[in-house]
């Protein structure tokens, strides 16, 4: 789940779409059943979720974990590279700081074609 209604979410959104190995749908939490997934309104909008085919939940930079690692390439190791102990703390106040000021950036970097 991202906010569609924010475009720096949206140009992430079409990062992991790019990068994605295995298939993944990308929901905007504006349109969904959140109660249906277990989710609220106010978690959505305060950072990604991430569920999986388990209806296990990840939110914040943990979600951005669970995308890279089910990405191509090198990828996955950034993904479990967040989840160590000390980058967790690291990657938790960084996405706190992106999260607070992403209405004043417009997009995510993407990969070259074929990356």
């Amino acid at each position: 789940m991202f906010d569609g209604d924010c475009q720096f979410c949206r140009s992430c959104v079409r990062f992991a779409e790019r990068i994605k190995r295995r298939e993944f749908t990308s929901v905007a939490y504006q349109q969904t059943d959140l109660a249906e997934l277990g989710l609220r309104a106010d978690e959505c909008a305060n950072a990604v979720q991430w569920v999986d085919e388990n209806a296990a939940h990840a939110s914040a930079h943990e979600a951005v974990a669970a995308v890279l690692k089910s990405a191509r390439g090198v990828w996955p190791l950034a993904g479990y590279a967040i989840m160590l102990p000390g980058v967790r703390r690291l990657a938790a106040l960084t996405y706190r700081r992106v999260a607070r000021r992403r209405q004043c950036i417009v997009t995510a970097p993407t990969p070259p074609d074929g990356e």
